[in-house]
């Protein structure tokens, strides 16, 4: 009976290495396929991906009508960029920029003003979709938040339509509207 015992013995042993080895197999491959998901890049459009796709970045500002960062194909110029941002509005300054000049990944494109309008009907008049912190702290009651505010609703939303639009800016009531609707353009 002891050879009957040890046959039992040794199957029990063999049993236990064998879910040993399974178990182990499991803990340590699951772990590695785990690692291969999370290197898997993400599903967001990296910047390699858009060079591939022979496409660049720009950030287009200014005297545009949709400020913004925009996708355009590599090889395009000043004026593709303007295009992709609305095309410039009435009072930007095209002379002052060289729209046929080439542009470059991540470059930043500035459609100034033109400056003969501070000499027209506009005169003194602040452009709520054009003008800077500064330029915005100049009105009566905006100070340096209260212009960050209207930056990033503009940067948010776009352009404003009407001089309404602004009252939609957080901290900009009706009250403080009628003392600045005078004082602001489009």
């Amino acid at each position: 009976m002891g050879t009957e015992g040890d046959k039992r013995r040794a199957l029990l042993l063999c049993a236990c290495i064998a879910c040993i080895l399974i178990g182990l197999s499991l803990f340590v491959l699951d772990p590695l396929s785990l690692r291969k998901e999370k290197e898997e890049p993400p599903t967001e459009v990296s910047w390699a991906e858009t060079a591939e796709k022979g496409k660049i970045l720009v950030y287009v500002v200014g005297a545009v009508k949709n400020p913004g960062v925009y996708e355009i194909p590599e090889g395009s110029h000043y004026y593709d960029a303007v295009k992709a941002a609305g095309d410039v509005l009435p009072y930007a300054d095209i002379t002052a920029v060289n729209m046929a000049e080439p542009v470059t990944e991540s470059m930043k494109i500035w459609i100034p003003l033109d400056p003969s309008m501070k000499d027209s009907g506009a005169a003194g008049l602040v452009n709520i979709n054009t003008a800077g912190a500064k330029e915005l702290e100049t009105l009566p009651g905006v100070g340096k938040v209260t212009a960050e505010k209207i930056m990033t609703y503009r940067e948010e939303h776009g352009s404003f339509s009407t001089k309404e639009d602004l009252k939609r800016v957080p901290s900009i009531s009706d009250g403080k509207f009628k003392k600045l609707a005078d004082k602001i353009t489009l």
